[in-house]
C-alpha cells in the first residue's frame, strides 16, 4: 500500500498554539510556516518555543522575506483570530471596539483571510471565533467573509460546537469557519468524543508534571476568601465533601440561596473585621462585599461575583474570572497553571513562563476540538469528504442540525433536515 501523502499546512495568527497542536495531532506533521503580526508576538512566543524549527513570518515587518517555495501546494491554513469583536465578554460601548459586526477587532479576520486566499491559495483556510459568529450578531461578519471567499473562488461554511463533545470536561462553545476552494462546501461529520468527569480528567496529570506550583491565586481557598471558611464551619464539612455536596455554583450564590448573608456578615465582623482580599486600604472588606451583594439583589440587580466558583462534571469556559476563582474539586485550593493547560488539551511538555501570561491560555482553542475539525479538513484535502450542493452552510454540532443552506442563485433555506442525502 502506498504511504499516505503528508499534508502541507501552516497557520496565520496561531496565538498560544492549541489549534495548531490539534492540527499536528490530525496530520502527524508540523506546520510548514506560521504567519502573524507583531501585535500577537507575546501570545505566540509559547508555540515558537515549543516548535522552534517552524519559521514565523511577521507580515507587518519591513524586512519580511518569505521563501518562494513556502506557499507552494499548501493544503490548509489554520487561524485563531481575536474574538473580542463578537464575544459576550466584550463590554465596550460607543466605540469602534464595541461588540458586534462592526467591531474593529474583526478586522483581523478580514485582513488575514484576504492575505491567505490571495497569496497562499490553500485548499482550505479555517479558523475559530466566538459563539457570536454563529448568531444574528455575527451576520455582518459572515456576509463579509463570504464575499471575501467569493472574490477568490471559495465557498464558505460554519459549524458550532462545544469542547465537552470533544473529550475534555470544559463547556466551551465556539464557532469554526471554513473557506473551501470548491464551488460548494463539504458536509462535516458530527463529532462526539466521551468526556471524563472533571476530577478524573485532572487526575491524569502526573505528579512530576511541571507548573503545578504556579498559581493565579496561591494558598487555600479558605484563607483567600474568608466567607468560605464560614460556610465550611456552618456545614461541618471539609472542602472535598462540601464540593461534592454543593456541586456547581459560587459561595456568594450559596450564601444568598440559604439566607446566610446576614449571619456570615456578623461572623466576619467578629473574626475577620475589615479583612478583605488583601491588606490594601482601598480593598473592600468581605463584609462590605456581602453588604453590596445584599443591596444589589434587593434592587433586582446583578453584582460582580468574585467568590470561589465550584464546578461539578465540567469546568466552564476557561476565561476571565473562572481562571482566578475556579476551585479544585477535592483540594482546598484554586486550579494551578498545569491544570488550566490540561483543560485546553495541551501536552504535558507545553508551558508558559509566567503566571502573568495566563490569559494567553484563555485565548486559545482546546487541542482535541481543533483536532476533530482538522480531521474533517484533512478528508477534504485528500478528496474523501462528502460534498453538498451548497455554496454556504451552517452546521450545529451541539444538536447535530443543519440550520442554514444556500445554493447558487437560490434563497437561503433554514433548518435543513439532518438526515438528508446529497
Amino acid at each position: 500500500m502506498d504511504k499516505e501523502k503528508e499534508l502541507k499546512w501552516g497557520t496565520i495568527i496561531p496565538l498560544i498554539g492549541g489549534s495548531a497542536i490539534g492540527c499536528n495531532k490530525a496530520t502527524g506533521n508540523l506546520p510548514a510556516f506560521h504567519l502573524s503580526y507583531e501585535a500577537f508576538a507575546a501570545n505566540e512566543s509559547h508555540i515558537e518555543d515549543y516548535w522552534p524549527e517552524v519559521p514565523m513570518y511577521r507580515l507587518d515587518h519591513e524586512e519580511l522575506d518569505i521563501p518562494n517555495q513556502t506557499f507552494e501546494q499548501v493544503d490548509f491554513v489554520n487561524s485563531v483570530c481575536p474574538c473580542a469583536g463578537l464575544s459576550q465578554l466584550n463590554s465596550a460601548s460607543g466605540s469602534a471596539s464595541s461588540r458586534g459586526s462592526d467591531a474593529v477587532q474583526n478586522q483581523w479576520m478580514y485582513n488575514s483571510s484576504e492575505y491567505v486566499l490571495e497569496n497562499v491559495k490553500p485548499k482550505v483556510l479555517w479558523g475559530e471565533n466566538a459563539p457570536g459568529l454563529f448568531t444574528k450578531m455575527g451576520e455582518g461578519v459572515v456576509n463579509r467573509l463570504k464575499a471575501i471567499g467569493e472574490k477568490y473562488g471559495y465557498s464558505f461554511s460554519l459549524i458550532k460546537t462545544n469542547t465537552e463533545l470533544h473529550g475534555i470536561p470544559q463547556r466551551r462553545i465556539r464557532t469554526f469557519y471554513f473557506f473551501w476552494n470548491t464551488p460548494t462546501v463539504p458536509l462535516l461529520e458530527w463529532k462526539f468524543r466521551e468526556k471524563k468527569h472533571l476530577i478524573d480528567y485532572l487526575k491524569e496529570i502526573p505528579e512530576d508534571a511541571t507548573l503545578q506550583d504556579m498559581f493565579m491565586v496561591a494558598g487555600k481557598v479558605t484563607d483567600h476568601y474568608k466567607p468560605y471558611e464560614f460556610v465550611l464551619e456552618k456545614e461541618g464539612l471539609n472542602h472535598a465533601d462540601f464540593a461534592k455536596k454543593f456541586g456547581k455554583g459560587t459561595i456568594a450564590q450559596y450564601l444568598e440561596k440559604n439566607d446566610l448573608l446576614d449571619e456570615c456578615i456578623q461572623w466576619l465582623d467578629k473574626k475577620y473585621h475589615k479583612q478583605g482580599f488583601s491588606n490594601k486600604k482601598s480593598t473592600k472588606s468581605f463584609g462590605d462585599m456581602l453588604e453590596h451583594q445584599k443591596y444589589k439583589t434587593s434592587q433586582g440587580l446583578g453584582y460582580w461575583d468574585a467568590s470561589p466558583h465550584f464546578f461539578n462534571e465540567s469546568f466552564s469556559a476557561l476565561i476571565g474570572r473562572n481562571m482566578f476563582n475556579g476551585v479544585h474539586p477535592t483540594e482546598n485550593r484554586y486550579l494551578n497553571i498545569r491544570e488550566m493547560l490540561h483543560l485546553m488539551g495541551l501536552p504535558l511538555d507545553f508551558g508558559i513562563k509566567d503566571a502573568r501570561q495566563v490569559n494567553h491560555i484563555a485565548q486559545n482553542v482546546p487541542a482535541t476540538t481543533a483536532m476533530d475539525m482538522a480531521v474533517e479538513v484533512k478528508k477534504f484535502c485528500e478528496g474523501k469528504a462528502k460534498m453538498t450542493n451548497f455554496t454556504f452552510m451552517k452546521q450545529d454540532n451541539t444538536n447535530q442540525k443543519i440550520l442554514v443552506t444556500e445554493e447558487l442563485g437560490a434563497e437561503p433555506k433554514k433548518k435543513y433536515k439532518v438526515n438528508s442525502t446529497f
